[in-house]
């Protein structure tokens, strides 16, 4: 049996909506794929996996730190970061929370920050 490169072969299974066509490759939304557009596949599915990877890693060390209140720690090297987290610790260091007692006041320091520059005359 001979395929003819410019007749259509659709693929099937977890592959269904891809295909091939006239040397190049088509996906289900339609986008036309150029046999150099495949040349870094194999970085990406690598990126991907790493990824999928580190995210399964962290959800299992949030399940087990919900048990126990986390502690913030300068010293301490992760290669994941909690963004809300970490943004908690900042404004909270920056507006001043936590320092003192639970019963004081929250406090009315007004942080200045630039505006915009003057128009320079030319």
């Amino acid at each position: 049996m001979e395929i003819d490169p410019h007749d259509r072969t659709d693929l099937t299974g977890p592959w269904a909506g891809f295909g091939f066509q006239g040397g190049h490759m088509f996906t289900p939304e339609g986008h036309q794929l150029e046999p150099c557009d495949m040349t870094w596949w194999s970085l990406t599915c690598n990126i991907a996996r790493e990824w999928r990877l580190m995210m399964a890693e962290e959800r299992t060390e949030v399940a087990a730190r919900s048990a126990r209140p986390r502690q913030a720690s300068a010293t301490k090297k992760s290669s994941v970061i909690c963004l809300a987290e970490a943004l908690r610790i900042r404004r909270e260091r920056r507006l001043g929370a936590g320092v003192s007692g639970p019963d004081a006041e929250p406090s009315n320091v007004v942080y200045m920050s630039r505006g915009p520059r003057p128009r320079q005359r030319v």
